[in-house]
């Protein structure tokens, strides 16, 4: 079940050898010719291979010339269209369904999955992505509590929602605004991958320690501030989730007002503000703290 609370959240060349069989490359007369005529046709033959040698070494040289090397460090994520759309603060209605296409019911995270709404910071610098999220969760519904302490934290189930945070980091891998990344989790050090497909699709990847994708998510970013990301979650090959968020872009004082008006309609309790992390434990980091910047301001 911890998979399913952490997976939520939420991218050659060949040397080319030249054979010139250049022995074969003119035909040498047998005949008997006088010496002078002999002479001129060893000549020819010479100024072939030489001439032939030439071009061969100089395509070798051509084929063989290395491509330039991609400065990492130099790469502007803002030079590329999709980063420029991203980059900014979001909000979004989620949904999160189980392996049998029903919303996801969490044993250690009691609260709803059908419709929860999404907070996100994307923010680029240089290089690199920096992102900090905070997902809010309707209160479980009254006739499914087995008891009213069926929470986290102080609430009651039934009338109080809830609220975890996820951060993310990643780097340009390549100077072609594709991103890459570890990410730690259960003792275990995954590998992420972001790929950008042309100008409005981004697809990004979660691999396991043996190479397994364990998420496949794509983003499309359609011209109008809005983007839609479907996830595929994937255990021992298996299917294991499948989710569908809705975001739309906005200003940073829309996005705290939002913030606030969610937690008020889901009647989340103050002290569980951004109290806990993807795996359902206490944060111990304040709002302020997780996005890096005073959301009073």
């Amino acid at each position: 079940m911890a998979w399913r609370i952490f997976l939520t959240l939420i991218a050659c060349g060949s040397m080319m050898a030249c054979n010139s069989d250049n022995a074969n490359a003119v035909k040498v007369n047998t005949t008997p010719e006088p010496v002078q005529s002999e002479s001129v046709e060893v000549q020819a033959v010479d100024d072939n291979l030489s001439e032939s040698e030439s071009e061969s070494e100089s395509e070798i040289l051509t084929q063989s010339a290395p491509e330039p090397e991609c400065d990492l460090e130099s790469v502007n994520l803002l030079d590329f269209v999709p980063w420029q759309r991203e980059e900014g603060w979001w909000v979004g209605e989620y949904t999160f369904l189980g392996a049998d296409g029903d919303p996801n019911v969490s044993a250690s995270w009691p609260y709803r999955y059908d419709h929860y709404r999404g907070f996100i910071h994307l923010e680029v610098i240089g290089n690199s992505i920096k992102q900090r999220n905070v997902f809010l969760y309707p209160a479980k519904n009254s006739s499914e509590c087995d008891s009213v302490e069926d929470v986290v934290g102080s609430g009651i189930c039934g009338d109080n929602g809830n609220e975890k945070v996820f951060s993310a980091d990643q780097s340009a891998s390549d100077c072609d605004g594709n991103l890459s990344g570890p990410f730690e989790a259960f003792g275990m050090t995954l590998s992420t991958t972001t790929t950008l497909i042309g100008d409005d699709t981004v697809l990004y990847q979660v691999r396991l320690p043996d190479g397994s994708f364990t998420q496949n998510q794509l983003t499309t970013l359609p011209p109008n501030d809005t983007r839609v990301r479907t996830a595929q979650g994937f255990f021992m090959g298996s299917s294991t989730y499948a989710s569908y968020y809705r975001e739309r872009k906005v200003t940073k004082e829309e996005f705290v007002q939002l913030l606030e008006e969610t937690r008020q309609e889901y009647n989340i309790l103050e002290l569980d503000y951004c109290g806990y992390d993807s795996g359902g434990n206490p944060s111990n980091v304040s709002c302020d703290e997780h996005f890096g910047v005073a959301l009073g301001d």
